[in-house]
């Protein structure tokens, strides 16, 4: 029986190392499962139709992001037997992760999501040690016609896994108007590449050290949020900051690196 969510399809993404070194990897169909069965499913029509997008937008975030180059599966002779692999029962499966080795893939990426909880899993694995270099999860947000703002939740989850996994995290620039002593915009690196939209909210924070049984711990000390004004381009976009004006702008004054994450629209 037919595990995924359509047929499974491989694309490439290419993304830089250095100069003359790239790592590959490869993106998997959403898979369905059951907690309340404790097994894999077969999903829905409805559920392939709020899916099928999913996968558009994991495959778009990476082909918009000049790092990467994608290759759809149509130009690879990667599968010689697609049915094979639909007999999977296990998530990031063995057998799977061989195909990826033989193939040359470094990494590879795929998705779970339990139809129970409308909770989304989606991970990184790295293929020669089969070890998860990172994942993420969100129980998706729902409303009478399906799975609500889409592209939105996406983007959290994508930008989320990004700077997990590839230590990219978004990046205060700077403090672009004040008033009196409260920063009020500021410059982030993040824009249409990374699927930003007016109106996205970002948090923003300093990441502290934590003495933890002697064990130096690093957390997220969130100071503030700020809305997304306008996206400058590819890469850049301005916020409105909010919340926390004060702090932030003590703590660029203080030259404290501070980034960003993406919370909500």
């Amino acid at each position: 029986m037919n595990k995924f969510i359509c047929s499974l399809f491989m694309l490439f993404l290419f993304f830089s190392n250095h100069a003359f070194g790239q790592k590959r990897i490869g993106i998997w169909s959403i898979q369905g499962t059951s907690s309340a069965m404790n097994k894999y499913v077969t999903l829905s029509a409805e559920q392939k139709r709020n899916f099928i997008p999913m996968v558009s937008e994991i495959v778009d975030f990476y082909s918009n992001n000049k790092d990467f180059i994608t290759i759809d599966r149509q130009n690879l002779s990667y599968i010689n037997n697609e049915r094979e692999l639909q007999k999977s029962e296990d998530f990031m499966d063995g057998y799977t992760v061989a195909q990826g080795k033989s193939e040359g893939l470094d990494l590879m990426l795929s998705s779970l999501y339990d139809i129970d909880t409308r909770n989304l899993t989606i991970g990184i694995i790295n293929v020669e040690d089969k070890k998860v270099l990172g994942s993420v999860e969100r129980i998706l947000d729902k409303n009478w016609i399906g799975i609500k703002d889409l592209k939105q939740q996406m983007a959290i989850m994508l930008n989320d896994l990004n700077s997990k996994c590839f230590d990219a995290p978004i990046s205060f620039v700077r403090i672009t108007a004040s008033k009196g002593p409260k920063a009020r915009e500021a410059l982030i690196s993040v824009g249409r590449d990374q699927k930003i939209k007016s109106g996205y909210v970002f948090e923003i924070f300093e990441i502290t050290e934590e003495d933890v049984n002697g064990k130096k711990v690093k957390r997220q000390a969130v100071l503030g949020e700020g809305e997304v004004k306008k996206v400058e381009d590819d890469n850049f976009s301005t916020i409105e900051i909010n919340k926390g004006g004060d702090v932030i702008m003590t703590s660029v004054q203080e030259k404290k690196k501070l980034f960003c994450r993406l919370i909500k629209n």
